[in-house]
């Protein structure tokens, strides 16, 4: 008799694994939980509470992109040589930052950012003003 397909496997097989929850880490100026990670990638849900601000960093090897949720944010920079600029990320906005852009996230209002990135290594962030004591001052011209 005819084979009828019935011994071919199509697709995946089986249903994948429900994945664990993570924990939502604290930090002086909100919380960030880790939404999805792969081994190239990583999703981060931030919360900041108006008022607060993350230190000046930049990162040698990993790219970012926000998508504000919910609020707004005003994201300070250095550029060039040493000059202090920002902008403001209002919700629904995206933004992408490259390796080596000095950044650092200031809430405006309480709020959510979507972080996607390449892979997230705490060895790769390079602290170069404490968030709890810097003043972003922006440079005039």
């Amino acid at each position: 008799m005819a084979n009828k397909g019935t011994d071919i496997l199509y697709g995946i097989q089986n249903v994948p694994m429900k994945a664990p929850s993570l924990p939502v880490v604290e930090k002086y100026w909100g919380d960030m939980r880790t939404l999805a990670q792969g081994p190239d990638y990583t999703v981060k849900r931030i919360f900041m509470r108006k008022g607060t601000q993350s230190s000046l960093e930049y990162h040698v090897k990993k790219e970012e992109s926000y998508y504000i949720e919910r609020g707004t944010l005003k994201v300070g920079m250095r550029i060039g040589r040493a000059q202090n600029t920002s902008l403001i990320l209002n919700e629904g906005d995206l933004f992408h930052i490259p390796v080596g852009l000095m950044h650092m996230r200031m809430a405006v209002t309480d709020c959510v950012i979507i972080e996607t990135s390449t892979r997230d290594d705490d060895g790769d962030s390079h602290i170069v003003e404490d968030g709890t004591t810097y003043v972003h001052t922006e440079d005039t011209e």
